[in-house]
């Protein structure tokens, strides 16, 4: 299971409540799950990669509580220049709409980042499939093991 922003933090709760979910990324996740926005303290022993952008270990109390529990293989990953909806459809659509309404460029690498739409998708497709491939698959996962020239922009913390 995989999610993005309040779904990242969905997969890690259905992980905790159960052993069906073997595996989870979140992309940007808060990690915080409730109305009340309690951050998820509770021990996971399972693979969990957190790909970051406004919500990174080194700046989010609740990422870093929560990084705190994870007992399996983890992986943070951090895209330069990426924010919160680099990790979607919306890194190449505002740019689109944006241009058609006349927004700045300034306007727009505010709502995307400053990250490359072809780079950002790049990242949000491949680091998932390997995180899977590696944890589900049983495949070994280069793109995992650390810096990589395929994606020199992606930093690693483990």
């Amino acid at each position: 299971m995989f999610g993005w922003s309040k779904g990242g933090t969905a997969t890690a709760c259905a992980m905790l409540t159960g052993r069906l979910v073997r595996a989870g990324p979140a992309l940007d996740g808060p990690m915080q799950p409730g109305s009340g926005h309690p951050t998820v303290t509770e021990d996971l022993d399972r693979p969990f990669l957190l790909m970051t952008a406004s919500f990174p270990l080194a700046e989010g109390p609740d990422v870093a509580e929560f990084w705190s529990h994870l007992r399996g293989w983890r992986l943070e990953v951090r895209a330069e220049g990426a924010v919160h909806p680099s990790y979607g459809d919306n890194v190449t659509l505002i740019p689109q709409a944006g241009r058609m309404l006349g927004l700045t460029e300034e306007q727009i690498r505010r709502m995307v980042g400053t990250i490359d739409p072809e780079r950002a998708l790049l990242i949000q497709q491949a680091y998932p499939l390997a995180f899977f491939d590696l944890h589900l698959r049983h495949r070994r996962a280069a793109l995992l093991d650390g810096p990589s020239p395929r994606c020199p922009e992606v930093a690693y913390r483990g």
